[in-house]
């Protein structure tokens, strides 16, 4: 299999330079970098030290979803290892996860990611509720492909459409993956053996405040939950709602949010 290693890219060059020389090690066919109109200097200094990498340059800031659906579309390989620019694998991680595709139901690896598992889910009282899933050397089944460090199969990626730009700026666009990925039997593998480091949280807490950030992402959450909840939950979903809002009256704020996103999207 052909593998292609895709990075949405943002203000991230202190990122990258420690981090790209060991992406580089992996050994994959091509590195495709996706610069969100850096103000850094990421693109220059990416064309100055690695001129065999995939650059692609964007106009105007497109936020993570977009950045990495524009990273796919010009990848060639049959499994993307997608990255975030703040992470840095380990050894063997092209090896350890290419062996799972060899079953055509597997759509996705998500990485062992040092202090965090794959994702275990269900739905309770019309919400889904997740956590991370126990943390041993055993395959798991996990909910979705996390975005940050992933493999996923490019042919089942086109079929899906890729991430959904309602998620913009970024969050729960990976859970919405994995979501309608299931309803076509697809699974995600998470493999103890796919060793990632991931210490920080992006660039997000940067760009938006700390309130601001929990209202996208609990809108993000229950956007997730609307394209994906059975129709035999909404009932208690519109339960669980009436109950959040009536004992948390902030909690109105980020569910109108979604209301208008699903409307104008």
């Amino acid at each position: 299999m052909k593998t292609s290693v895709v990075i949405p890219a943002f203000n991230g060059r202190h990122f990258l330079e420690k981090n790209l020389p060991e992406i580089l090690k992996m050994g994959a066919d091509e590195i495709v970098i996706v610069d969100d109109v850096s103000t850094d200097g990421t693109a220059e200094y990416i064309q100055k030290n690695f001129p065999g990498v995939k650059l692609i340059k964007h106009e105007k800031n497109m936020r993570f979803p977009i950045t990495v659906n524009d990273g796919f579309a010009n990848a060639t390989g049959d499994v993307v290892f997608l990255l975030n620019q703040d992470l840095k694998p380990k050894a063997g991680l092209i090896k350890n996860a290419l062996r799972h595709f060899a079953k055509p139901d597997v759509f996705a690896v998500t990485f062992n990611e040092r202090g965090h598992s794959w994702a275990d889910g269900r739905w309770i009282d019309g919400m889904l509720e997740f956590k991370n899933g126990v943390l041993d050397e055993k395959l798991h089944e996990s909910l979705w492909p996390s975005g940050g460090g992933s493999a996923i199969r490019k042919d089942l990626w086109n079929l899906l459409g890729g991430f959904d730009p309602i998620f913009s700026p970024g969050y729960f666009e990976d859970l919405d993956l994995g979501l309608r990925a299931a309803k076509y039997n697809l699974r995600t593998i998470w493999d103890s053996k796919c060793i990632i480091d991931h210490t920080v949280e992006g660039i997000f807490p940067k760009s938006f405040s700390k309130k601001s950030l929990q209202y996208i992402k609990e809108r993000n959450y229950l956007i997730a939950v609307w394209k994906n909840i059975d129709e035999k939950l909404w009932q208690a979903h519109f339960e669980s709602l009436i109950k959040r809002v009536v004992t948390h009256s902030g909690y109105l704020i980020p569910l109108l949010m979604a209301l208008w996103r699903k409307l104008v999207f």
